[in-house]
């Protein structure tokens, strides 16, 4: 009887201890999209100043790592970001777009060129920092 119980007892704490992983490695995936979201964003923020200072190198490399870090991430993160990951779809889209944009032309770019591009830039800042808002907001909500 003493053993029974002990198996039952022991059966108990790995469960327990099984559940507490998975919560563990859940709160680890959300905080690695909400982190990455953090370093895309700042790549976004840095994008939008080579573009308002005409430094075309940087701009360059910072467009090529946005479109290799935000589909990326869309996917390995999708769960975690729901219906903002069309969202990122579609920055997605805008950094192929200006991928383009920047192939016709070189810097320094026309005044209606830049004014584009930088508007273009400076929303999807905005549009990335809101994601990124809502990731944290996320994740708060659950650590309470």
């Amino acid at each position: 009887m003493v053993g029974l119980a002990l198996t039952v007892g022991a059966i108990w704490q790995a469960t327990g201890a099984k559940k507490a992983a998975r919560e563990a490695k859940g709160a680890v995936y959300r905080r690695n999209a909400a982190d990455a979201m953090v370093e895309i964003v700042r790549i976004a923020e840095q994008l939008n100043t080579s573009v308002l200072y005409e430094r075309g190198t940087e701009a360059s490399i910072q467009l090529r790592e946005l479109a290799i870090r935000i589909p990326r991430d869309r996917e390995e993160f999708a769960k975690f970001l729901a219906t903002d990951a069309d969202k990122l779809k579609d920055v997605e889209s805008s950094c192929k777009r200006w991928v383009d944009f920047l192939a016709q032309g070189e810097f320094p770019l026309n005044a209606a060129e830049k004014n584009y591009l930088f508007k273009e830039t400076l929303n999807t800042v905005q549009e990335l920092s809101a994601i990124q808002g809502r990731l944290r907001g996320r994740l708060d909500q659950e650590e309470k």
